[in-house]
């Protein structure tokens, strides 16, 4: 597995203004020249990509072992979903997780109550050069049902001709569990900064320098459960977004207890620093 300097990436280029190419239309005669249709849903798709450059939140990389303990428990954010996109409006930002296949980064966006994502890959099999996303998405929900029943309205575009990928539900998911969880929980996001080398030219000679680069954070959770134990009757575990007297709200898992029962804080799988690779 070949790790790739954030800074080199495209995508990244693009999005944080690190210079002046024109990454959607470099999108778009890309999918022409290996002969996939450019219709003008798939154009849309790509064009809605000008109004992130430049109003991005750095890349957030998820733990295994972060995204392990959420795989459990993401049923239960189902109900959150409608109040988080409601929040965090006009929010940006790029993900990734240790389950994304090499060289795959999900972009989103949050307006009006939709969550929108496109799907990149940078890597070798599809382009040494270029990011290219494969899979648009849009998705709003439309109920606040727990679990099975809870109702995702939007579509799921190919970008890429005859392409298909079972697993965008996840994608999804993930996304909007991580969205949860930074807004509502107890989180530390830990910066990781980079460097990169830039050519200056000195007295007619070209020196190379290494210079600070973009940072990019790693997904660290500090929430806590609530264990409990009794002979009265059990309820079964849950999440319950908590007010507060100053108006914020925090995201707090009960775990199954029984009515009544003595209760004790316990920690939930903290995030390990370097435990996550930037592929």
């Amino acid at each position: 597995m070949n790790n790739k300097n954030i800074n080199d990436i495209t995508l990244f280029r693009y999005l944080f203004s690190l210079d002046n190419r024109d990454l959607p239309r470099s999108i778009l005669m890309w999918y022409k020249n290996i002969g996939s249709i450019v219709d003008s849903d798939r154009e849309n798709a790509i064009s809605e990509l000008y109004s992130l450059r430049g109003n991005c939140r750095n890349l957030v990389l998820l733990s295994k072992s972060f995204v392990d303990t959420m795989d459990k428990s993401y049923i239960k954010f189902t109900q959150f979903h409608m109040d988080i996109l409601e929040e965090l409006d006009g929010e940006n930002g790029i993900v990734r997780s240790p389950y994304f296949i090499e060289g795959c980064y999900v972009v989103y966006s949050v307006k009006n109550g939709c969550l929108t994502l496109w799907v990149f890959h940078n890597n070798d099999h599809i382009d040494k050069y270029l990011s290219i996303p494969t899979f648009y998405v849009c998705v709003s929900p439309k109920d606040k049902i727990k679990g099975e029943g809870h109702q995702l309205d939007g579509m799921i575009i190919p970008l890429i001709d005859n392409l298909y990928e079972e697993n965008i539900r996840d994608y999804i998911d993930m996304v909007l569990d991580y969205l949860c969880l930074r807004q509502w929980a107890e989180v530390q996001l830990k910066c990781v900064s980079t460097t990169t080398k830039k050519q200056v030219k000195k007295a007619k000679k070209s020196q190379v320098h290494t210079v600070p680069g973009l940072d990019f954070y790693t997904f660290d959770s500090k929430w806590y459960t609530e264990l409990s134990n009794d002979e009265s009757f059990k309820v079964s575990g849950h999440f319950r977004l908590q007010p507060y007297g100053d108006g914020t709200r925090k995201l707090i898992w009960i775990n199954e207890f029984t009515k009544n029962g003595y209760h004790r804080k316990a920690t939930i799988d903290k995030v390990k620093d370097g435990e996550v690779s930037l592929d």
